[in-house]
């Protein structure tokens, strides 16, 4: 080994150590000796990634590549520059380019899904994970990725989905053995321990569905633990993390660590709210409580034995459900989750039809749940209500490729540009609402339906098309719609949401009625978090009584 290969060693520990000025300042002093050094100037690029600079990442890395164009690690790592610039174009050509010059590269397999499945192809997200899995099968990474995928892909079914959860599940079991002793106060008349975890909880939404709960815990029977972190570095949100009783940041824990000091709390049951991504689960495994609990934010069986109870209703779960196809048992609420009020809101304006004399459908749910098949259908619905338009919604939207993309699909099936309204990311939270005073109709995606948005289109007195599918996620909008009163707008099909949709752009005066009255619909149910958070502990303090019993 050179003398330069000992020093780029040193300082790849260094920055792996999260010590990147010491690295950097190494791979200067490298570039001092020998200016073409392609690894020291690809490992700054990588620096300056870490920092969020992906402008000066990208540059740097294509300077290496030219240097040295058959190394596939640059193209991985060029790859993943390219994704957060929101180049996905670029970002494809580079994955392509990996998985060529090494086609046992589960990272380019990897990178290639991730393109794939925000480009809105979850099938072929799903195809490059799979074989990312067939080189590292243990990467919890593409596990959590690929899992999640499988719920966005057409060609799913609720035994795969099982199947493929539990085979995660039962891998993760393997490792992590041993039985876990808890001291148990088998006290009837006492308070619980409610814990609830929060992994990287700046990253996704399940905070916005607990606040209800927190703020209507009754703290004479329950004792409120809060386990979480960020992941970013900003300061945590105390108005949150006050309602706990007692709040640990995990930030620099193990997942080991994190269940031990639970079973050291002494906590009664373990209440995981966001097992959406497989990485967020792998805590139940451990063990940390004697009961466990899956609810809130969840997308399917968690796939793990140790995991005793899943919540759901009887909309999104049928009393005719295959219990085989969940790890867990299910219990049975009127909803299967509330979600916070959205106080700080606008009025909701007349319906826009009247002003724009043309109906305007609209969606705001992430571009990778519009598959081709939901984009067919919604073009079907554009041609056959004259002069229609449809208003599309998310963050992937402020890239131009990303426009042009879903513009070309949608003009495949005879629909203009001028149809369509495609707007990016809104950062101020009432200026997003508003959008919802644009749209008449929210047409919900398949297989995987709306979550968030579906709450917050219906805040806003937006009803929403929905069809049931199979999976969990594609039942969920289906469960707010009944809860509200409105079962005549879910459907079962494919032509049936075609035929009501061109039903109801020609009933303007019904569409204002709805509208008029469903915030204070959802208010008095999906949005009730005192009669939910009463049910809820009612279920607590009934598995809690049965297992002390048993």
């Amino acid at each position: 080994m050179t003398d330069i290969e000992n020093i780029i060693e040193v300082a790849l520990v260094h920055q792996r150590n999260g010590k990147l000025q010491r690295a950097r300042y190494l791979y200067d002093k490298i570039l001092e000796i020998d200016p073409r050094n392609s690894d020291a100037i690809h490992l700054i690029g990588m620096i300056e990634y870490s920092g969020h600079k992906y402008e000066l990442a990208i540059a740097l890395i294509k300077k290496a590549i030219k240097l040295s164009p058959g190394i596939p690690d640059y193209h991985i790592n060029l790859t993943s520059c390219y994704i957060a610039a929101s180049n996905l174009l670029k970002a494809k050509q580079h994955a392509l380019i990996a998985i060529t010059l090494d086609y046992n590269s589960h990272k380019a397999f990897y990178n290639l899904g991730n393109i794939l499945f925000a480009e809105g192809d979850p099938e072929g997200a799903v195809i490059n994970y799979k074989k990312a899995l067939s080189v590292k099968s243990d990467n919890q990474s593409i596990w959590s990725n690929y899992l999640f995928a499988l719920n966005f892909s057409v060609g799913s079914n609720p035994e795969t989905i099982f199947l493929e959860n539990r085979k995660w599940g039962q891998q993760l079991e393997q490792k992590i053995k041993g039985s876990k002793n808890f001291f148990i106060n088998k006290s009837l008349n006492r308070v619980l321990k409610i814990a609830y975890y929060l992994p990287e909880m700046d990253s996704h939404v399940t905070p916005r569905f607990i606040r209800p709960l927190l703020f209507n815990h009754n703290r004479s029977k329950f004792e409120i633990f809060g386990y979480g972190h960020q992941q970013n570095d900003l300061k945590e949100n105390q108005e949150f993390t006050n309602q706990f009783t007692f709040w640990l940041n995990t930030k620099n824990l193990s997942i080991k660590k994190i269940a031990e000091r639970m079973r050291e709390d002494k906590i009664d049951i373990l209440v995981h709210p966001c097992t959406f991504k497989s990485r967020y689960r792998q805590i139940l495994a451990h063990r940390p409580a004697p009961i466990q609990i899956a609810s809130t934010n969840l997308v399917s069986t968690t796939g793990l034995k140790a995991v005793d109870f899943l919540i759901t209703d009887s909309t999104i779960s049928p009393k005719e459900t295959n219990i085989n196809l969940y790890t867990e048992k299910l219990i049975y609420l009127s909803q299967v989750n509330i979600y916070q009020a959205l106080e700080n809101s606008p009025n909701i304006s007349e319906l826009p039809a009247f002003r724009n004399n043309y109906i305007t459908f609209g969606s705001c749910n992430n571009i990778a749940k519009i598959n081709i098949e939901v984009i067919e259908t919604w073009s079907r619905i554009l041609n056959s209500v004259p002069n229609s338009k449809l208003l599309l919604k998310h963050r992937s939207l402020e890239n131009i490729l990303q426009k042009q993309r879903i513009s070309s699909s949608f003009h495949e099936f005879g629909i203009e540009r001028g149809r369509l309204i495609l707007e990016g990311f809104t950062s101020n939270s009432f200026d997003y609402l508003n959008v919802y005073n644009k749209i008449d109709v929210s047409l919900d995606p398949f297989p995987f339906g709306g979550g968030t948005v579906s709450y917050e289109s219906l805040w806003m007195g937006v009803p929403i098309l929905t069809m049931l599918g199979e999976l969990f996620m594609g039942r969920l909008c289906g469960s707010l719609m009944k809860q509200v009163g409105l079962n005549n707008w879910i459907v079962n099909s494919r032509s049936d949401y075609i035929s009501l949709a061109i039903s109801l752009s020609l009933n303007l005066a019904e569409l204002d009625k709805i509208r008029r009255t469903l915030r204070q619909r959802a208010q008095l149910s999906i949005f009730d978090g005192a009669k939910y958070t009463r049910e809820f502990e009612s279920a607590l303090l009934k598995v809690w009584g049965d297992y002390i019993k048993n």
